[in-house]
């Protein structure tokens, strides 16, 4: 694209896929939704029957023929096949208090370490990012048991713990790094296999930790793509939802970040907020690369905000070129957020694929945009391992199309909804 040339930003990218992708996760819900409802009125109608005198033998069998009868009719509804997985970590540390988000966005090594090994025992074979995108796009076939794993946001754990541990597993995974965020040359740091090490947890990635990745470290445990520039987020309305405060500043980072141009990599070790104090007030908002800033003044309009998301794609591919040696192929929009702009300019200066999709990676959607699914751990609320484990499966499975799967998913979720919610009841955190 020529230089201060801007696409037709104005209009949609693959909106006919995103609404297709929208409309299978509507049939999914409907699918399960009827299914219940088919078997809440055949156990209704058993506990009825049985009410009315029906002999309890009778009861049963009536119940257990149309449980199974009901299976039949729906089964076919219930399963879909060609949904491909992109499982999504973030930081992987055994000390990851630095991190504000750390309860919703890291996992121990131990727990990755076991998440990895149970991909092996289903059969699961990574597939790196970037032919997983250029298979799509030739229309060749994915093999079922694919999974594409990622990596957010370039923390320092991921050298000391995720890379080892997908080496152990002989896996490999994409990691996207936001430019702001990259540290500074230090010595290289230890990781979990170096016996007595004293491991470093807080802090991210330097540009010669990420040239050593992207150049076959750990056994080409990593490919390195970008994630912004700044992970920033922006006004997009007058409304004021809170206010900077001690308690507060960490988790509301990205106030900081709007007004700290430049290298933030260690924003988090100051003790106080760095750019913007106590009483700052804090407007709704919306992740920066997915829609156009509001100011007092009037805010962007279409052009300021495609020049806006032309300058952070442009800024990620020379960065890479640079640093890397390489042009970027895929990239990662911060919080899972994108927009039909922002798709359109990252296909006209040459990305191949963006993330932030709605659907389930099938051959029939767009190939240039991957739809994620984040991977955790405490998932009912509290350390389960069992739980994470079932819970990681079934998002598997579920994705790949076997609705039957998103009962566990669902429990799990009400359970840690409950959970977090008797400890707000109780003064916790």
């Amino acid at each position: 694209m020529p230089d201060g040339a801007l696409p037709p930003c104005a209009v949609p990218l693959s909106q006919g896929t995103v609404r297709a992708a929208r409309d299978r996760i509507a049939l999914r819900r409907r699918a399960v939704a009827i299914w219940s409802a088919g078997v809440l009125a055949i156990l209704a109608a058993g506990v009825a029957a049985r009410a009315t005198g029906a002999p309890g033998g009778l009861a049963g069998g009536g119940v257990l023929a149309g449980l199974a009868a009901w299976r039949l009719l729906q089964d076919r509804f219930m399963r879909t096949t060609g949904g491909i997985p992109v499982l999504t970590w973030h930081s992987v540390s055994r000390d990851a208090g630095w991190l504000p988000w750390a309860e919703a966005t890291s996992v121990t090594p131990e727990t990755l370490d076991r998440q990895l090994a149970l991909l092996r025992r289903m059969g699961c074979q990574s597939m790196d990012s970037v032919e997983f995108v250029r298979r799509r796009m030739a229309g060749a076939t994915v093999p079922p048991e694919t999974v594409i794993l990622h990596f957010d946001d370039g923390y320092l754990d991921n050298w000391v713990a995720a890379a080892p541990l997908l080496a152990r597993h002989d896996m490999r995974a994409s990691l996207f790094v936001s430019l702001d965020f990259i540290a500074p040359p230090r010595p290289v740091p230890a990781t979990i296999l170096d016996p007595g090490a004293v491991l470093r947890w807080d802090g991210y990635l330097s540009w010669d930790e990420l040239r050593a990745l992207d150049g076959g470290a750990f056994g080409g445990a990593f490919g390195i793509e970008p994630h912004g520039v700044d992970h920033g987020r922006v006004p997009v309305g007058p409304r004021v939802v809170d206010h900077v405060d001690p308690g507060n500043w960490r988790r509301l980072a990205w106030v900081q970040w709007a007004a700290m141009p430049g290298d933030k990599h260690d924003w988090y070790v100051s003790d106080a907020p760095p750019a913007r104090g106590h009483g700052t007030p804090v407007h709704e908002s919306a992740p920066a690369l997915a829609a156009p800033a509001w100011s007092p003044g009037g805010g962007e309009d279409e052009a300021a905000y495609s020049a806006r998301l032309l300058r952070d794609l442009l800024a990620c591919r020379q960065a890479f070129l640079t640093r890397l040696g390489r042009a970027p192929n895929i990239f990662c929009w911060p919080q899972n957020r994108a927009s039909d702009a922002g798709r359109a300019i990252a296909a006209e200066t040459g990305y191949l694929a963006t993330t932030a999709g709605h659907g389930t990676n099938r051959a029939d959607e767009d190939p240039a945009i991957l739809s994620r699914v984040h991977v955790g751990e405490r998932v009912a609320g509290f350390r389960w391992p069992a739980a994470d484990d079932l819970f990681l499966r079934a998002t598997i499975l579920g994705f790949r199309g076997n609705h039957y799967w998103y009962f566990p998913v669902l429990a799990l979720s009400l359970l840690r909804r409950a959970v977090t919610a008797l400890r707000v009841a109780g003064g916790g955190a």
